[in-house]
């Protein structure tokens, strides 16, 4: 039933937040029964839980200190409740061949959900192209940024099982037949934070694992830079530009964001409607402007001030350090050193990503890099108990 509800949890985030939300609630749940009435040794790393336990005290105090405590308790509890995918996915997933089993469902339900946006993106727009291709966004099952990231992690968690000799999963023409859908739902998102993640996270994982991949990629980048048409250039160029309008209401929520945090300097504002906080202090004159600030580091300063930066700082930094401490450590175990680096990779996509887009608390996104961040804790445990607990 664990895995059931981790399931529902994890995988329908792509499409569905209610479904999502179920298997959460089930998860806590059932791991507080299990937690309660256990009978058996549970594998959890003490420093973890001090600093998931700083961050979440540092959260509470801001609540307690804002204007509306009841709303920032609502919402924080909200958020916290996410953290259940990242432990119920280190304490209960038993040995390898369960996470491969849950890996392998994971590929075959995103590949379904992917074929079905593509049915519908064909239906809906090869009929009437009002618009250009590179202009299009796609957005049936959420926001096209969080699909975007979504699709990230789920193709950084994909891609390296292509890159090594051994079959883990699926063989290697299975496996490229059933990413295709995904990658291109990814595209079609048009998301450019998520394509910068994504590249990133690739760029490692061929460093890391794949030279003759890393080649290909830059050849790729290349090719693009010489042949793409202008249109879909000059969208993956605009990432840089600052007077891109994306980019330039960004930097003016940033500017504002400092004016809020200067007011409210240690505890933040709490985590309530930022909108409403952030019209004391200007007018928003774009889409989505003031709705969040757009940037994770920049959100946290807001909501929780600087001790709850720190804090936030202090576990993510912990989670990085001591994944790159496990994927050193299972060089020679392919298997826990590929989920290893999944983990790594993960991490580092939801750093970039987050520069501009406050993901960390997008509870579809976060259902899906809370999983992803596990696996290096996973990879530990498994080396620690020979796959078996």
């Amino acid at each position: 039933m664990i895995y059931v509800f981790l399931c529902l949890a994890v995988f329908t985030s792509q499409f569905s937040i209610a479904s999502s939300s179920i298997g959460i609630g089930g998860l806590i749940i059932l791991t507080s029964f299990k937690l309660i009435y256990r009978s058996e040794k549970i594998f959890i790393e003490k420093n973890l839980l001090y600093f998931f336990g700083l961050f979440i005290i540092m959260q509470i105090v801001s609540s307690v200190f804002s204007s509306n405590p009841g709303e920032s308790f609502e919402n924080i509890s909200r958020k916290i409740s996410l953290y259940i995918i990242f432990f119920a996915s280190i304490l209960f997933i038993k040995k390898e061949a369960d996470l491969l089993m849950l890996l392998k469902i994971l590929i075959l339900f995103t590949a379904l959900v992917s074929a079905v946006e593509i049915i519908r993106f064909a239906v809906d727009y090869l009929p009437n192209p009002d618009k250009p291709l590179s202009e299009y966004r796609l957005q049936y099952y959420g926001y096209p940024v969080t699909n975007g990231e979504i699709k990230m992690i789920l193709l950084l968690i994909i891609i390296p099982f292509l890159l090594v000799k051994k079959k883990f999963l699926f063989s290697k023409s299975i496996l490229i037949l059933l990413s295709l859908p995904l990658f291109i739902t990814f595209y079609l998102t048009n998301t450019r934070n998520a394509i910068l993640g994504l590249f990133t996270g690739l760029i490692i994982t061929g460093s890391l694992k794949n030279r003759y991949f890393l080649a290909g990629l830059i050849v790729i980048v290349v090719l693009f830079l010489l042949f793409a048409p202008i249109a879909y250039k000059e969208r993956v160029f605009s990432i840089a530009d600052p007077e891109h309008p994306s980019n330039k209401s960004r930097i003016v929520m940033w500017e504002t964001g400092i004016k809020m945090f200067k007011d409210n300097p240690v505890w933040g504002v709490g985590d309530i409607d930022i909108n409403k906080v952030y019209r004391m202090y200007k007018t928003p004159e774009s889409h989505g402007e003031g709705s969040h600030m757009h940037n994770n580091f920049m959100q946290m300063l807001v909501n929780f001030g600087s001790l709850g930066l720190i804090s936030w700082l202090i576990l993510m930094l912990y989670i990085f350090f001591r994944q790159v401490k496990i994927y050193s450590a299972s060089k020679q175990h392919e298997l826990l050193n590929l989920i290893s680096l999944i983990s790594v990779t993960s991490f580092t996509a939801l750093m970039i990503t987050g520069l501009t887009e406050y993901n960390f608390g997008d509870a579809e996104f976060a259902a899906v890099f809370w999983f992803a961040l596990s696996l290096a804790f996973l990879a530990e445990k498994f080396k620690l108990n020979g796959g078996k607990v």
